[in-house]
């Protein structure tokens, strides 16, 4: 028999029984990069652009929310991969960022591969993307890719024919280097001069002198932002007067910050640029700033646009799954592309993404875009 209490006491039963099913839960990201020793503004880049937007999502509510767990690997490989395994096997991430040096994200894949979890780097190194693994991808513009671009404007446009190249003797700086080097021959040129520098070292005066006595123009130095600042600070006390170029690598704050007057005049490539006068370019600046107490650069935005992908994975399969994420992410095209901060973004078969880069020009301690 139903009294008239009976249809509030039904009500109430049924909000009770639905209440569990629609709890928030939660997608864990982990993120592998070095927030402490010389590399640590790239891992700072890394870890605010993917902070940012987990706080974008997860005060908009939803079904689920992110939970990001950030390991510092100091740039150190073995330190990497260790994080990498506790990321996985403690912490169950679904998804892992990192590495942000070349050598490291490598030494990452064989990991990631085997506990079939998807694995988002910004490392550049040709390798990385070649080792047969469906569960890495490449969230920046590749080696190959950056350095057509560079050796293409150096010579057409800044009208340099005369490049040294100078880099360091890891995965990353050779790729780069043998990028450029490809990017000379396609357009029947040879580098002025090639030397090769050990990752940590601070002394660039034999190279240099090497690349002073080739008559080169231009120089074309790869490795890290500190040692590309230090070899134009280098180059400047020895009166080098050269027209130095640098790929995203280059394009942090910091290679400005640490090269001062030296690095004046450099021209860079980077997928993001806070010199674009877009509003809604300018809005994300200002966002980031508030926070952050800085510009945002390439890496920023690349890690930003990433979460915003593996959020988007989870929400629309309703599943917050490794390979939900991984499937999601591969099935980007340039005809169903992810719609993010750099733009259109769609990955190739390998795992390699693909966007626009700007040339700019560093002047007056700050870039100015010369083309896109």
């Amino acid at each position: 028999m139903m009294t008239r209490k009976t249809p509030f006491l039904i009500a109430a039963l049924l909000g009770l029984w639905a209440a569990p099913a629609a709890a928030q839960q939660t997608i864990k990201i982990g993120l592998v990069a070095p927030m402490t020793g010389a590399f640590a503004a790239a891992g700072q880049s890394h870890a605010t652009g993917a902070e940012m937007r987990v706080k974008e999502i997860n005060a908009a509510g939803g079904k689920y929310k992110i939970e990001l767990l950030v390991e510092d690997d100091a740039s150190n490989c073995n330190q990497s991969t260790n994080a990498t395994v506790k990321l996985i096997t403690q912490d169950k991430v679904q998804a892992v960022l990192g590495a942000v040096n070349s050598p490291c994200a490598l030494a990452m894949v064989p990991i990631t591969q085997r506990y079939k979890v998807p694995q988002f780097t910004s490392g550049v190194g040709t390798a990385i993307t070649q080792q047969g693994s469906e569960w890495v991808f490449r969230i920046a513009v590749a080696a190959t890719g950056q350095t057509k671009v560079l050796s293409e404007f150096a010579v057409k446009t800044l009208k340099h024919e005369k490049v040294a190249i100078l880099y360091s003797d890891d995965e990353y700086g050779a790729s780069m280097a043998n990028g450029f080097k490809a990017g000379l021959a396609a357009l029947n040129l040879q580098p002025a001069a090639m030397e090769i520098f050990p990752r940590n070292d601070q002394d660039f005066t034999g190279q240099l002198t090497s690349v002073k006595r080739s008559g080169a123009t231009a120089l074309y130095a790869v490795g890290a932002y500190t040692a590309s600042a230090l070899i134009a600070k280098q180059a400047k006390q020895l009166g080098m007067n050269l027209q130095l170029l640098g790929d995203t690598g280059n394009a942090s704050p910091k290679y400005i910050e640490l090269g001062g007057d030296a690095v004046e005049g450099a021209v860079l490539v980077e997928p993001f640029t806070p010199a674009d006068p877009d509003a809604k370019n300018q809005e994300f600046v200002q966002r980031y700033k508030s926070q952050f107490g800085r510009e945002p650069d390439g890496w920023v935005a690349e890690v930003y646009d990433t979460v915003g992908m593996i959020h988007e994975a989870v929400t629309k399969a309703d599943k917050a799954d490794p390979k939900v994420i991984r499937d999601h992410v591969a099935a980007f095209t340039e005809g169903s592309p992810y719609k993010g901060m750099l733009g259109n973004w769609a990955f190739d078969k390998a795992g390699d993404a693909s966007f626009p880069l700007y040339k700019v020009q560093i002047k007056n301690g700050a870039k100015t875009i010369l083309a896109r």
